[in-house]
């Protein structure tokens, strides 16, 4: 199937190559949601590519007002305009002469011009100008009759509810339907963008981010692996900590392209432990990233000196990557993509988030949240990077507690750290609580944290650790 290549990145993707040439879409959305804006930037990035447009305004800009506002995004070019990028005021007609005259005019541009792309904004505005649904819907049947014997892929836009969709007669003769809308956070405006239908070919289904920038119209998909890659291999080589009485007890480490959950409470030292893995990893030759929603690198590095460790040269060297991204204004969608590409450019065979506790406070959509941390744990194995994922158990000193949110289904690896009391003394204990395809320890193990790294102690005869 030939298709119209939007060339705005990542929606072409989610479409699948491109919108299906010669069809009849209707954009449509709530006010602002910027459907004018996409359909736009569609018009230029085509029009640069040496196809012809006619754009028609109903009652909503004239064209000074169009192109003022366009001015303010990279993708225009005055050039175009009047050679490439055709304009029309279809309102004019509809004042000057009614809905009788709107159909022959709208042959006679198209008949006039041959256009590539034909553009009707508003269409809704048509609509409203008929008090009779019945001569409406005979228009819209007519004008989807006589603009199929054209080659020409034509773009409603409209400002319809979603309930609309699936009532109004326009929406019936459609071939794509492209639904946009907003939704308010506490934090700030959300855009989404949603294919309902999309005739004689499949496409990427669900809410998808965008946003609009200088550069026009983002989009970031809704994240999901592969399907047919949710079946991957697990390696069987063995990725160490450096910690040798810790590898013991992981079997000889932690299978590649699994995925680690370190639980423990505050001042246990899971980030201290996170960092030992990515050092290990690139005193190995093995580039490492480290994404933290708590410190900052210049904190990390610094902590990290005080155990002896020179996290600033494997830095500086390249071999470890050390990334903060603030929790507040963290966007699920948008930090998935930044982290996958990051990882790709990066060649990282080595991952640490600090912490998913932070991560998960930030989220309103607790779903999101759990429907995000699965996509990425399953992209990260298909990818074959071993992660290790930090979790805070608010309770340092409860009974063994992973993760409220039933998180640790995902992981393939769980190591819980937490605080034990005896002999009036305050100790830290760890043990491997699941290790999947390792036999691994089941003892329970005292550690400490010191000058010089971190040490692990002897088996603990605390027997009501677990209660």
């Amino acid at each position: 199937m030939e298709r119209l290549r939007t060339g705005i990145e990542n929606l072409d993707s989610i479409l699948h190559g491109g919108i299906p040439l010669y069809s009849l879409n209707i954009v449509s959305g709530t006010p602002g949601s910027g459907k004018t804006i996409l359909v736009q930037h569609i018009v230029f990035n085509n029009a640069r590519n040496g196809l012809r447009c006619v754009y028609m305004t109903t009652v909503s800009e004239s064209q000074l007002k169009l192109v003022r506002h366009l001015q303010e995004f990279q993708f225009f070019s005055d050039d175009l305009i009047g050679e490439r990028f055709i304009y029309d005021d279809l309102g004019a007609v509809m004042r000057r002469e009614g809905s009788t005259k709107v159909l022959e005019h709208i042959m006679e541009m198209v008949k006039k011009h041959r256009p590539d792309i034909l553009v009707i904004d508003s269409f809704k505005a048509i609509r409203d100008m008929f008090s009779d649904e019945k001569a409406f819907k005979t228009f819209v049947f007519d004008l989807a009759a006589s603009l199929s014997v054209w080659e020409v892929t034509v773009f409603l836009v409209g400002e319809y509810r979603e309930e609309e969709t699936n009532l109004l007669s326009e929406f019936a003769i459609a071939d794509g339907i492209f639904y946009l809308y907003g939704q308010e956070e506490k934090r700030f405006q959300k855009r989404y963008l949603r294919i309902l239908k999309l005739r004689g070919t499949d496409f990427e289904r669900g809410e998808h981010l965008f946003e609009i920038t200088p550069a026009g119209i983002v989009v970031y998909p809704r994240t999901k692996p592969e399907t047919e890659k949710l079946t991957h291999t697990t390696a069987w080589e063995k990725k160490t900590f450096g910690i040798p009485d810790l590898d013991e007890m992981l079997d000889g480490g932690l299978r590649q392209g699994t995925v680690t959950l370190i639980s423990g409470g505050t001042g246990t030292g899971k980030t201290t432990f996170a960092l030992k893995f990515l050092l290990e990893g690139a005193a190995n030759g093995e580039k490492g990233l480290f994404v933290s929603f708590e410190e900052s690198p210049d904190q990390l590095m610094h902590n990290a000196l005080q155990l002896g460790w020179d996290l600033g040269r494997y830095v500086q060297e390249g071999m470890i990557t050390l990334q903060f991204v603030s929790p507040i204004e963290l966007d699920v969608d948008k930090h998935i993509l930044a982290l996958m590409e990051t990882i790709r450019k990066g060649n990282i065979e080595r991952l640490v988030v600090d912490s998913i506790s932070s991560f998960e406070s930030s989220v309103v959509d607790l779903q999101k949240y759990k429907d995000y941390l699965w996509a990425l744990t399953q992209t990260l194995k298909t990818q074959g990077v071993t992660s290790i994922f930090t979790v805070l158990a608010e309770d340092p000193f409860a009974p063994v507690v992973v993760t409220k949110t039933q998180t640790s289904l995902l992981a393939d690896n769980i190591i819980i750290l937490r605080y034990v009391e005896k002999n009036s003394a305050i100790r830290k204990a760890m043990s491997i609580l699941k290790a999947r395809g390792t036999r691994h320890s089941r003892d329970l193990r005292e550690y400490e944290i010191t000058p010089g790294g971190i040490e692990i102690l002897g088996k603990l005869d605390v027997v009501d650790m677990l209660r």
